[in-house]
């Protein structure tokens, strides 16, 4: 029965890491004061309501997710030899057709130079337009 036999203890690294998340956890809660309760009969504290914006921003039908390395994703593709040049926006969500319409107006594209992939839900851009497009998402605020 050689499963039954006793595990080795754990290295020192391990043991180290663990420790050490204990003790930001433990000193984390400890430091951390409970939030002051209010009643729903009285009206909340001036800190808890957002100062109302004269020009609050529309929301959009579509959005788009950034990568885990909080970039944009805008990516240049080179296919056929490096021929022809493409630009792919992925992570899209929501209305994707309505991007796509902006992104033609915004950039001045033809119909046959900005497709969309149902597929994939990529948008694909005839030539390398990373700079326009990344302008254009940062413009609102993606």
């Amino acid at each position: 029965m050689l499963f039954l036999r006793p595990l080795p203890p754990p290295s020192r690294r391990s043991a180290q890491s663990f420790l050490r998340t204990i003790a930001t956890t433990h000193t984390s809660r400890t430091q951390t004061p409970p939030p002051a309760p209010w009643r729903a009969s009285s009206p909340p504290p001036a800190a808890a309501i957002p100062p109302a914006t004269a020009t609050a921003p529309e929301p959009l039908s579509y959005h788009v997710h950034r990568t885990a390395s909080q970039q944009l994703p805008v990516y240049h593709l080179a296919k056929r030899g490096g021929n022809l040049h493409q630009t792919r926006i992925r992570k899209i969500e929501g209305s994707i057709g309505d991007l796509r319409d902006e992104l033609q107006m915004a950039l001045g594209l033809k119909d046959e130079h900005i497709v969309i992939n149902q597929t994939t839900r990529h948008i694909i851009i005839k030539g390398w337009k990373k700079a326009e497009v990344d302008k254009f998402l940062e413009e609102r605020r993606f």
